[in-house]
């Protein structure tokens, strides 16, 4: 069996697509909303100890992401969690540079990015829906990363959270 060939999501945003019928998935993430929070905190304080991977910033990496509202979902509670690190530890009041937050997310390479990417305004909406304005938000990046994640898709300790 080919991996990247047989399994894989259905693409677009149609009546069949996995954006329009992953329901459950959105469930099961508002369900773990807090232990993502709570590894989140652990990530964001590795990273400001050690300087970290990333050249400072946060790096995540969200793998099989699919396309559709579940991914930048996920995104958006990162950053959330990361906000909440900074506004914690008052790093914005003290002066200290906000966060950045680097996110990868990978998927098969025929997995639909261009329905990813086009959905990122999601994420401010998202933010703003909970009550985070933009100047609140830490610096964020996000890049498709195709290919399977059973093979190497990172070098060494480069990645805070999966």
């Amino acid at each position: 069996m080919n991996v990247e060939r047989d399994l894989h999501m259905t693409r677009g945003d149609g009546e069949h697509s996995y954006a329009s019928n992953s329901r459950l998935q959105e469930k099961s993430i508002l369900k773990t909303r807090p232990v993502l929070h709570k590894a989140v905190a652990a990530a964001h304080a590795l990273s400001l100890s050690s300087g970290g991977p990333g050249g400072g910033a946060m790096v995540v990496a969200d793998l099989g992401c699919s396309s559709g509202p579940n991914t930048l979902l996920v995104v958006s509670e990162v950053i959330k969690a990361v906000a909440d690190c900074c506004r914690h530890e008052q790093q914005l009041a003290a002066g200290g540079q906000p966060q950045h937050v680097q996110f990868f997310l990978n998927d098969l390479p025929g997995n639909d990015f261009n329905l990813v990417f086009q959905s990122l305004e999601l994420i401010r909406k998202l933010a703003a829906k909970d009550g985070l304005e933009e100047p609140l938000l830490p610096p964020y990046y996000v890049a498709g990363l195709p290919g399977a994640f059973y093979t190497r898709l990172f070098p060494d300790r480069t990645v805070h959270l999966f």
